[in-house]
């Protein structure tokens, strides 16, 4: 049997697991036609989730629009005309659907490389851009009118950092009126989403039901790993499905690479997922030197105590001492930081996002 893990790019069947309940309740939202607002650490699996989802629709016509690497509004405009080309799969149906639509814009036409697939690109001149978009969303609109429509914006979040304050404001003009649409906003930046849609300033104030996606269960990950195993005629012992799931906290991305490496052992001892771990961090190492080289001498003492302590009492005197901090004031400061880089994240406790990266900061501290 091939294996059967992917910890790289969208994950498909046999490497999807579970998500039973996220899809079931993004389904139900869908069909009514609710906005939702999806988001979660990076390498979560929400494009791999929003992929599922689109994929199993009967009776909606679904549109995925990447804006991850966007940084302006004719590059969002782009990625919807790529999103939308994807409605029509020949050439003729999306010039004409294209044409009678669009007049603000110059359009051409060509074949994805890839796919085989028609694609519009927009051509642009140094004109106002709004009316392109309420005509590209009058387009939505009019092939809702005939079918329900889902419409996912990945990685939304990027549309912030345009420049363009009005543009927000003129985007929620255009979608809000859209009753037969699903809006699937999608984000990995939380406090650039929450920034968007929880403040009353902000033109998407509450534009989106708020669904976080969280953690798989380990008693779920048990079940799917034995049954790949199974498959390929083969036993793996629940443990040492427990001990990967636990050091990678049950993170989606680094359970798949785990188990990618462990595939082809034949035997799996605790050796074998230690031999694992410590190859995942050797190749990740760079990166992780990079990102450590970054900070200053206060954000590394910061992780390294929130790595130390698991984020639990940290403003205590001995905890701060034991890293030379001399006031609470010193560590709110880095933390505030780390959380603007996202890599710290704050529920209860605080928390270092990437698990391997915490799992390389206790081996050299």
């Amino acid at each position: 049997m091939k294996n059967p893990f992917s910890f790289s790019g969208i994950v498909e069947d046999p490497a999807f697991c579970d998500r039973e309940k996220e899809q079931t309740d993004l389904t139900r939202l869908i069909e009514n036609s609710q906005n939702i607002l999806l988001y979660s650490h990076r390498r979560f699996g929400k494009t791999s989730l929003i992929n599922r989802i689109f994929k199993d629709f009967k009776g909606v016509v679904t549109i995925y629009i990447d804006l991850y690497g966007t940084t302006s509004i004719e590059d969002f405009i782009t990625e919807l005309f790529k999103g939308i080309s994807s409605v029509e799969s020949k050439m003729d149906k999306l010039v004409k659907l294209i044409r009678e639509k669009i007049n603000s814009l110059t359009v051409n036409f060509s074949i994805d490389i890839y796919t085989g697939a028609p694609v519009a690109i927009p051509v642009f001149a140094p004109v106002d851009k709004r009316p392109a978009i309420d005509e590209i969303f009058a387009l939505l609109e009019s092939l809702s009118q005939n079918k329900k429509l889902a419409v996912a914006f990945d990685e939304f979040q990027e549309i912030s950092k345009y420049g363009e304050a009005a543009f927000e404001k003129h985007l929620r003009k255009s979608i809000q009126r859209h009753n037969n649409i699903s809006y699937v906003f999608a984000g990995s930046q939380k406090h650039l989403l929450a920034e968007m849609f929880a403040n009353s300033n902000r033109a998407f104030y509450k534009l989106a039901t708020s669904y976080p996606l969280k953690k798989i269960n380990t008693e779920d990950y048990v079940a799917w790993i034995i049954r790949l195993y199974r498959k390929d005629k083969r036993k793996i012992s629940k443990r040492y499905i427990e001990n990967v799931v636990s050091r990678c906290e049950n993170h989606p991305m680094y359970v798949q690479e785990f188990f990618f490496n462990l595939w082809d052992v034949p035997n799996i001892s605790i050796e074998d997922i230690d031999r694992v771990e410590s190859n995942i961090l050797k190749n990740r190492e760079a990166e992780f030197i990079n990102i450590w080289e970054s900070l200053t001498l206060n954000q590394r003492k910061a992780l390294k105590l929130i790595a130390a302590t698991g984020g639990k009492n940290i403003y205590s005197a001995n905890n701060l001492s034991r890293l030379g901090f001399r006031s609470a004031s010193q560590i709110s400061k880095a933390l505030e930081l780390l959380l603007k880089k996202e890599l710290v994240s704050r529920n209860d406790l605080y928390s270092i996002q990437d698990v391997l990266f915490k799992r390389w900061i206790e081996k050299i501290s």
